[in-house]
Order: C-alpha cells, then sequence, then structure tokens
C-alpha cells in the first residue's frame, strides 16, 4: 500500500515538481536526497536503489546503511507495511546506528497484524531508548489491537466496487438531502491536470460526483467542472447543510511549485460552481485540510500543522463571526483530542460528536477513526476507539455519516481493495428479536389456531396475538415497528380459554438486555384441554391411611392446584377422588367423598373462593381398570400397579364463567409479577402415617367394617381408597 493520498499533499511542504532523475547521472545519492526532502518518495527509492548499486568498496558500509534506512523510509511515507518491514530489518542487519528502525519496524508490523513480532521490535526499541514512551505505547496498542478484533462491532463495511479504481480514491461527502449523491476526491484517469505526483507516481487528485440509484447501482463518476478542480490536487469535500457551498482542500501548483494545502469555499449554482475563494484566516506558510462544516454552519474543523498544536498535524476550529461575517482565528480542538502524533479528518455528527482519524491514540494499525462526544464549548470527552470493521490493521480515515443515520462512508488502506486507497460503505444494522414458537394441543401435539400469546416487557407493553392455523405465533414486525425492542425483559404465556384450554403452565422469560446481536428466542407452549369430559392429572395427592387427612407432600401437590386456578382465575373446577375396587363399595364412596372435600378445603385456605369449588368422591365407580382385566393379570406387582392407577384424584373444568367480586389476580397480573414457581413433589403411594387428620364420618349400621390394609405400602392393599392422585375436585356450595 501507498502513502494516503491526504498525508501526502493536503498538509505537505511545498514541493518542486521539477524531475530529479535527470541528475541521477552525475550523482544518484545526492538527486535521491533532493527528492527525498521533496517528498518524492516514489522516485526518490528507484534513486536510493540506483545509487546502492553504484557505490562500491567496503569502505561505505555507512552509507550503505544509511541508503537502505532511506529506502525504508520512503516506504514508510507511502504507507507501503509490507516494504517497510523488509527494508527496516535490512538496515537492521546492516547496523545502521538508529533505534528509529525498531519503532518503525514495529509500526509496519503492528499494520500488518503481526502483534507478537510488533510487541517484540517495541521492546527493543525500549531497551535502546527507555526514556522514550513510544516503546511502552506501542505495547499497549497491540495488546488493545488483539483485544479489539476479538470483540468486533455491529457494523457492517463494504467496499464500493463501483466507485473505486486501481488509483487512489477517498475523501467522501454527501452533496443533496436524499443521500444518494456524493462527492469524492479521486486520481483515476480523466482529471484535469496530466501531470505525475512524483511522492506516489499516480496523477493528481480531482474532485467527482455520483448518484446512487433505487437499486443501488452507481452512476458512472464524473469530476467537477472548473473553477473547482485544476491542474494541482483537490480532494477531501464538506458541503453546508444547505447542500449549496463546498469547501474543499487544494493544494495549488504555481510555475512548478505545489504551494501549501488551503481550504477554498464554492457556491454551487446549478449544475456550475462559483469561482474558489480562500478561506482568509490561513496563513501563507501553513498548511489547512481536510474542511468540516457543521449543520448549523456556525464552526469549521480541520486538520493543520499550525503553531501551538500538541504534535505534528492537530484538529482545529474556526468560528463564523456573523457580524462580519469572516471565520475566526482557529482554535485548537485541545490535548484530549490532539496527541504529539497526527490527527487527521476531521467530522461533526449532527448530535455534535466528533469523528476524526489518529494515529497518537492507541489503535489496531496505522490510522485509527475514534469518537468524541461534545462536552462544552470546543471541549471533548476522551476519545473512543471504534473498533473492528470500521478499523483495520491499515490507515482508516475520512469518515462520514448520513445525518442521524447509522450509516455512511469511510476511506481505507485495509487489505482487499481494488486500489492503494479505496471508498466503503458502512452501517449499522439494527438490532433484531423475535420470539417465537407454537401452541399445541398437549394431548394431541397438534397446533391450536387461534390460540392467545401473551407478551409483556419491562417497558410497559403488553400485547396479545393469535396463532395462526399451524398453531404458530411471531412476535417480530409490528407495522412500522416490532414488538421486541432491545435492553428490555419479556414474560411470554399463552392460553385459549375460549377454545376450552387452561392457560399454559409456564412462563417463558426472555430479555434482550446487553444482547449485541440480533436474536430469535423460540418457545413452544402445550395447552392442556379443560371440557367437561376431560379428567386433568396433577402430582399425587396422598393422605394418611384410611383417612381424609392430607399429607404434608400432598399440600405441595395442592400448591400446583392453587397455581392454576391463579393463572385461570374465570375457571370453575371439580376436584374428583377415587379409590380402587378394593374394599367395601359404601366405604370407598364416603372416604373418597371425604378426600375431595380435604382438598377443597385446603384450597380455600390459599384464598381460592369457595364458588370455584365442588368435591366430589367416586369411590369405586369410575376405574381406570376393571377388576376382571386386573384378575388376568399375572404377577403381583402387575397387580399392584393396576390398582394404583384406579386410586387418583383429578379435577375437571366446569366451566370458564367465573365472575370474581371485585379484583382478582389475572394471568396478566401473574405474568407482571412474575411469581415464584412452586415446587411439587409428586409421590407414587399413600403414605402410611399414625398422624391425627379428618375422621371419616361413621359408616351407617349396616354397612359393613372396612377391610383392614389401606395401605399402598401393602402387597394387596384391601381399601380401595388407600393411594389418591390428585386432581382437583371442587367443593360444592
Amino acid at each position: 500500500m501507498k502513502k494516503t493520498r491526504f498525508l501526502l499533499y493536503c498538509l505537505s511542504i511545498c514541493c518542486l515538481f521539477l524531475s530529479t532523475k535527470s541528475f541521477a547521472q552525475k550523482n544518484s545519492l545526492a538527486s535521491a536526497d533532493q527528492s527525498f526532502k521533496s517528498k518524492e518518495y516514489f522516485d526518490a527509492i528507484e534513486l536510493y536503489k540506483k545509487a546502492y548499486t553504484d557505490m562500491k568498496g567496503n569502505g561505505k558500509k555507512n552509507e550503505k546503511a544509511r541508503i537502505i534506512f532511506q529506502v525504508a523510509e520512503c516506504y514508510r511515507m507511502m504507507a507501503d507495511p509490507k516494504q517497510e518491514e523488509q527494508w527496516y530489518t535490512k538496515a537492521i542487519k546492516a547496523k545502521y546506528d538508529d533505534p528509529n528502525c525498531y519503532l518503525y519496524l514495529a509500526d509496519a508490523q503492528k499494520m500488518q497484524g503481526n502483534y507478537d513480532d510488533a510487541i517484540a521490535s517495541y521492546k527493543k526499541f525500549k531497551d535502546a531508548v527507555p526514556s522514550d514512551p513510544r516503546g511502552d505505547d506501542g505495547v499497549k496498542s497491540c495488546e488493545l489491537a488483539a483485544q479489539l478484533k476479538n470483540a468486533p462491532t455491529r457494523y457492517v463495511v463494504t467496499n464500493v466496487s463501483q466507485l473505486n479504481t486501481k488509483f487512489d480514491d477517498e475523501g467522501v461527502c454527501y452533496s443533496d438531502r436524499r443521500g444518494d449523491e456524493i462527492i469524492f476526491t479521486s486520481a483515476r484517469q480523466g482529471i484535469s491536470g496530466d501531470k505525475v505526483d512524483n511522492g506516489t507516481g499516480q496523477s493528481f487528485t480531482d474532485l467527482f460526483i455520483a448518484k446512487i440509484d433505487k437499486l443501488g447501482k452507481w452512476s458512472a463518476p464524473t469530476p467537477l467542472p472548473a473553477p473547482v478542480n485544476t491542474d494541482g490536487n483537490e480532494g477531501f469535500p464538506s458541503m453546508d447543510r444547505a447542500f449549496k457551498t463546498l469547501y474543499f482542500t487544494r493544494c495549488a501548483v504555481n510555475k512548478g511549485v505545489q504551494e501549501k494545502c488551503k481550504i477554498y469555499s464554492s457556491d454551487r449554482r446549478g449544475t456550475a460552481w462559483a469561482d474558489p475563494v480562500k478561506l482568509a484566516f490561513q496563513i501563507d506558510s501553513v498548511a489547512y485540510g481536510q474542511p468540516c462544516i457543521t449543520a448549523d454552519g456556525k464552526e469549521l474543523f480541520f486538520s493543520s500543522d499550525l503553531a501551538g498544536g500538541s504534535g505534528g498535524h492537530d484538529i482545529w476550529i474556526s468560528h463564523y463571526d456573523k457580524k462580519t461575517r469572516a471565520w475566526g482565528d482557529p482554535v485548537n480542538a485541545g490535548p484530549t483530542i490532539n496527541t504529539p502524533g497526527d490527527e487527521y479528518t476531521p467530522f461533526i455528527h449532527a448530535d455534535g460528536t466528533m469523528y476524526f482519524a489518529s494515529n497518537g491514540h492507541p489503535g489496531l494499525g496505522g490510522l485509527d477513526l475514534f469518537k468524541a462526544k461534545k462536552a462544552g464549548d470546543d471541549k471533548w470527552s476522551d476519545p473512543v476507539n471504534m473498533g473492528t470493521p470500521i478499523n483495520s490493521e491499515g490507515d482508516d480515515f475520512g469518515i462520514i455519516f448520513d445525518g442521524t443515520k447509522e450509516r455512511g462512508f469511510l476511506a481505507s488502506t485495509r487489505q482487499g481493495g481494488k486500489g492503494n486507497v479505496d471508498i466503503y460503505s458502512f452501517a449499522l444494522p439494527p438490532l433484531l428479536f423475535d420470539i417465537q414458537g407454537q401452541v399445541v394441543d398437549k394431548s394431541t401435539k397438534k397446533g391450536i389456531y387461534k390460540a392467545t400469546v401473551h407478551l409483556v416487557g419491562s417497558d410497559g407493553s403488553d400485547v396479545s396475538i393469535k396463532t395462526d392455523t399451524g398453531g404458530n405465533y411471531n412476535f417480530g414486525i409490528n407495522g412500522n415497528d416490532r414488538y421486541v425492542k432491545p435492553n428490555t425483559s419479556y414474560i411470554v404465556s399463552a392460553g385459549a380459554s375460549d377454545l376450552q384450554y387452561l392457560n399454559s403452565d409456564e412462563k417463558a422469560n426472555e430479555t434482550t438486555v446487553g444482547l449485541v446481536e440480533s436474536k430469535t428466542f423460540v418457545h413452544n407452549f402445550e395447552l392442556q384441554k379443560a371440557d367437561l369430559h376431560t379428567e386433568i392429572h396433577f402430582p399425587k395427592v396422598l393422605y394418611d391411611l384410611d383417612k381424609a387427612t392430607l399429607t404434608e407432600n400432598s399440600k405441595d401437590s395442592l400448591n400446583y392446584l392453587v397455581k392454576t386456578l391463579n393463572d385461570n382465575p374465570t375457571i370453575i373446577i371439580e376436584l374428583d377422588a377415587h379409590t380402587d375396587q378394593q374394599g367395601q363399595h359404601q366405604h370407598n364412596m364416603i372416604l373418597s367423598q371425604a378426600r375431595a372435600q380435604s382438598c377443597v378445603d385446603y384450597l380455600e385456605t390459599k384464598s381460592i373462593d369457595s364458588a370455584r369449588l365442588h368435591a366430589k368422591g367416586w369411590g369405586d365407580t369410575k376405574l381406570l381398570i376393571t377388576t376382571a382385566s386386573i384378575n388376568k393379570m399375572k404377577s403381583k406387582e402387575e397387580k399392584q400397579a393396576a390398582y394404583q392407577a384406579n386410586r387418583r384424584t383429578v379435577f375437571r373444568v366446569l366451566s370458564f364463567g367465573f365472575q370474581p367480586k371485585g379484583h382478582i389476580m389475572t394471568a396478566e397480573d401473574s405474568l407482571k409479577m412474575k411469581a415464584t414457581k412452586v415446587n411439587i413433589t409428586g409421590q407414587e403411594q399413600d403414605a402410611d402415617t399414625t398422624d391425627a387428620g379428618v375422621p371419616l364420618p361413621p359408616a351407617p349400621a349396616n354397612t359393613p367394617a372396612p377391610a383392614p390394609g389401606d395401605n399402598s405400602n401393602a402387597p394387596a392393599p384391601s381399601n380401595g381408597g388407600t393411594n389418591q392422585q390428585p386432581k382437583a375436585t371442587p367443593k360444592k356450595p
């Protein structure tokens, strides 16, 4: 890669464009030194190489070493890190006595992403010059570079291949309100002059204009007409908010001499341009360039090597005086922005943030792009490196934004371009979040059409949508907006009470807080059908032996039912208790009714309205497995399991039409409160306890006494009510 154009001409010293090659025959080394002094690095390289070849004798080792170093310096000024590394390494082997060889070698290695090698070279420089902070700063910069590469931002950077050529293309500004037209800098063919810049070997630059259509195709760039473009260098434009006045850099050529670069302005007149005017505050002996006019037109930012700055080239500010209609004397942007290194290409965003390029702040390679928020009049917060992929190991500079949008252009010497310097577009894709899934019937696993899925956000959002014919839902696009926002937490639930389904047992909790990449969350829900004919099972309810007393584990099971009732505040249920067919029928009927009532009584202690609860004891009248089927079973274990299946407590939904008195806990309330989930302990058998409990009502005189052994732990319990599996059985009012 060659030195970026703006470093060569925008802020350069005066250069003679009389070829020094004519002197090469007489004294190629002197000619090479003259070309280097005149910043004609492209010519100087060839002259130095010839001088090295012409030099004979072992007594000139020091001079040969100096020539090698000078070749390396030329490549450094042309920003060709690969050649830099090669020639600085040669200079070190030739024992050239300048510790900067290690420093510049490290810089070249860093610009190629060889951070380990660069750190080693920076340390050698530090050993040679312990007092120079650039050694330590270089090591820290490499360490930061590795961190930045491992944590890229969400920006997408794309080479604008339709505009770029094998020549330098850079320095962009928008030139209309729609953001579909730009003016940019290029050294391509078709420029105004025919001279060659001996500093780069390319033509001088001109300003070009191009427009993009709705399909994303750029028009063929056309040069701005005279008097804007001349046979000198023009570049790095900036336009005012009305897109009527153009500010740009011109490095004029006068009688073969390139003058110090200056900032000019020109007013647009239809498709023509007025004669450019040089801004009056500029001093002849100082270079000025890369202007940026603020949106309000009150400030002009630029880069310059004015005296009184922090380093080589600094960012400066000129304020417009409405009374005098003139730009005031420049003010330095201050040490927060400017460093002992170089700062270039300032851009002021619509929100006041300054963007600029610097090689003085720690970064990935050569020039990196930084941003700093406005902190007062001509004051700024600490600059922040924009990270990858905005920055690369090469030089990155000249960033602009399209108004308040997170998109724009920048210039870069990064690898993979069409030329030495290319124009790149960048954009920050929006963070897109979706929550989607399917709602299915718990038994059939088929999608439920028109189920309701409810989304509640920590930002106060509260919305419901219906599932499609396949039971699918998607909280994605919501008109011109989206349902799921960044930095927000959500709870999702599903229900279909109008279709006689219970609301989902579980709620999906998701958050986009802290996420830096788009994401789709997937949550599926299974809903329990709850019509009058459906027995709904829940964790087993256990009772004391041959009693209706609830065990502690049974209370945990019933707490599950409490949650179901709270999540479905309009349902009225019947709690059904069943025994097996062992024991006497009348006793089983009484026992089952008492057990169902015990469940209802417990639910009432948990603030469940008694009007929603009906208790029903079915005894052994609704067996799941008949006696005949059990008798055919061969093993004792099979029979025990069959009896166990018949002993159960379940519930049925009688209605979805309960009208609560006053405010009740709704499904929405439950979501917003993020109610704690109840831990349920499921049991397989009745507990054999001796705790006192609710006694059974006395059996009628003609009712036989219950058979002993109403204990599911016994091999063959004689009482069918031994083990009950809980299913909510409401109490009749």
